[in-house]
């Protein structure tokens, strides 16, 4: 909780999170006597969401009156925090200083096995903490009075366990759970364990299959969020204007109530957006108001200016997952499928298309349930609700459609009109009058003369003809959206691929039109 590696880790802002900090102490002290509490709490959301910060939160509370058992935040990119094997020694070491007269009684255990680290995890649980404990509390049922022991064994002790997803190794995450949930009737003192994580498939399976009862909430549909987000930007800006080099060149009212409103909007109830673009507008060597007019869309960042640099590295992190260069290339087209089912143009505006899975299940030609799978290592970012798709984070687009921020997880939306296409051509009756049917169709762009440009549409028309005595067309609509800036020739008819591009898109258009009638 306080290592020297997490300098600075993030908390809660003032009257931020009032609810779920509520709720965590009641479910902390909840009497025994009334209702069998669980004790785990699983507290889950997508990145971003805040639940390293309600972590460390809790965990400095629960300090101060002693309520503070141990705590464990694990870090990815940290050799000494994101290897699970270390979690078990390091709660039996911070169990030892805060249950007085508890760690000699480990150090014997570990006298007496010398190679007790070398054993499972499940035997390290049962020599380093639960025989221990059960030592001491028979001891001291020996040695205090029956009151002062009972009130001892009633008072509940807090173990903070932040962030299991980014322990290096998914089978290890659900040994661990297993193996806590095992272990806490055993524990002759009333531990709560409060566990952090997003929501990864498997620990999530493991939470609700493997472990019983437990508590839990999901920040990503946290009502207050949005409310809370709005106090966290007030108070930061607030903050600018009373200690930022340049205070007193701000307007007294800067900035306008309605220029936060999108900021909340953005943020999707997800604190990492709110906070990346306060780090952005706080900056001591540049102007707020120039910064906030970045964030607004007023005003084009500098060169050297990364905005969003924090969330960027966010997203990077977790697309760097996939690890299926297949798999990257049909989410990217997914994705574009998702951004255009929201533009609502084209063939994607049919009203034929039940959902977003509907329409991306029948464009990449997946069974029902795959959809699931191929989404399973970006569970930090989506999640599926009755047959659609829910994105976690507005700014995700902006991210994936910026090639300057995404870089090689650039979003192409080509993939995505390419699937259409394709789609197109099998309602289409191809298998033995594909040049016709496209001859004919090249003919119908030249009957709409309100098409603005209508000889770049007479180029693809010509070509339409050529199609009746080639067999390249249909290598060029599956090859359209590949990379438009190389040409493609076919005999002595070059075209660019730009150029077929933009002609495709009306064609889908036109062609959608008529087949949805």
């Amino acid at each position: 909780m306080d290592a020297s590696q997490r300098y600075d880790p993030p908390r809660c802002a003032e009257s931020t999170r009032q609810d779920i900090i509520q709720k965590l102490e009641d479910w902390i002290h909840r009497d025994k006597t009334r209702s069998p509490p669980s004790s785990i709490f699983w507290l889950f959301g997508g990145a971003g969401a805040g639940k390293s910060a309600l972590a460390q939160t809790i965990a400095e509370r629960f300090k101060i009156n002693e309520g503070l058992a141990a705590s464990f935040f694990f870090f990815k990119a940290d050799v000494n925090r994101n290897d699970g094997d270390r979690l078990i020694p390091t709660l039996a070491l911070q169990l030892g200083q805060s249950f007085q007269g508890l760690n000699p009684i480990v150090e014997d255990m570990i006298l007496q096995n010398p190679d007790l680290f070398k054993k499972s995890r499940q035997t390290q649980m049962l020599e380093l903490l639960i025989a221990p404990l059960i030592r001491l509390s028979l001891a001291e049922m020996d040695d205090e009075p029956v009151h002062a022991y009972t009130a001892l064994k009633s008072h509940p002790r807090l173990v903070v366990i932040d962030g299991l997803d980014e322990c290096i190794d998914s089978d290890i995450q659900c040994d661990l759970l297993r193996i806590i949930a095992s272990s806490i009737p055993h524990f002759p003192y009333p531990l709560r364990f409060l566990i952090t994580s997003r929501p990864e498939s498997h620990i999530t399976h493991a939470f609700r299959h493997d472990i019983g009862r437990v508590a839990q909430y999901d920040l990503s549909v946290d009502s207050g969020a949005d409310k809370d987000i709005r106090t966290f930007l007030d108070a930061e800006f607030a903050k600018i204007h009373r200690t930022h080099p340049l205070r007193h060149h701000l307007p007294s009212h800067w900035p306008h109530p309605a220029d936060i409103i999108p900021i909340v909007e953005r943020s999707s109830a997800h604190f990492i957006y709110a906070s990346t673009v306060i780090r952005f507008i706080r900056s001591p060597k540049h102007r707020p108001d120039d910064r906030l007019h970045v964030i607004l869309g007023l005003k084009q960042p500098y060169k050297k200016d990364r905005p969003y640099a924090p969330l960027d590295s966010l997203y990077t992190l977790i697309f760097l997952e996939i690890q299926d260069s297949d798999q990257l290339e049909k989410i990217q087209r997914a994705f574009g499928i998702i951004h255009l089912w929201t533009l609502k143009t084209g063939l994607f505006a049919w009203e034929q298309w039940t959902s977003e899975c509907h329409v991306i299940e029948v464009l990449l030609e997946l069974r029902p349930g795959d959809l699931v799978l191929l989404f399973d290592p970006l569970l930090s970012l989506v999640t599926f609700h009755q047959d659609n798709i829910r994105i976690f984070h507005k700014s995700l687009f902006d991210y994936l459609l910026d090639s300057s921020r995404s870089k090689s997880f650039q979003l192409d939306l080509g993939l995505a009109h390419e699937a259409a296409a394709n789609h197109i051509i099998q309602l289409i009756d191809l298998k033995d009058y594909w040049c016709e049917s496209f001859y004919y169709m090249g003919k119908l762009f030249l009957t709409f003369h309100d098409l603005p440009d209508t000889s770049k549409f007479q180029d693809f028309a010509y070509h339409c003809q050529f199609a009746r005595f080639t067999d390249t067309w249909p290598g060029h609509i599956r090859s359209l959206a590949r990379d438009p800036k190389i040409a493609v020739q076919s005999g002595s008819f070059g075209f660019s691929r730009s150029l077929l591009l933009q002609s495709m898109l009306y064609f889908l258009q036109v062609i959608g039109r008529q087949v949805s009638t």
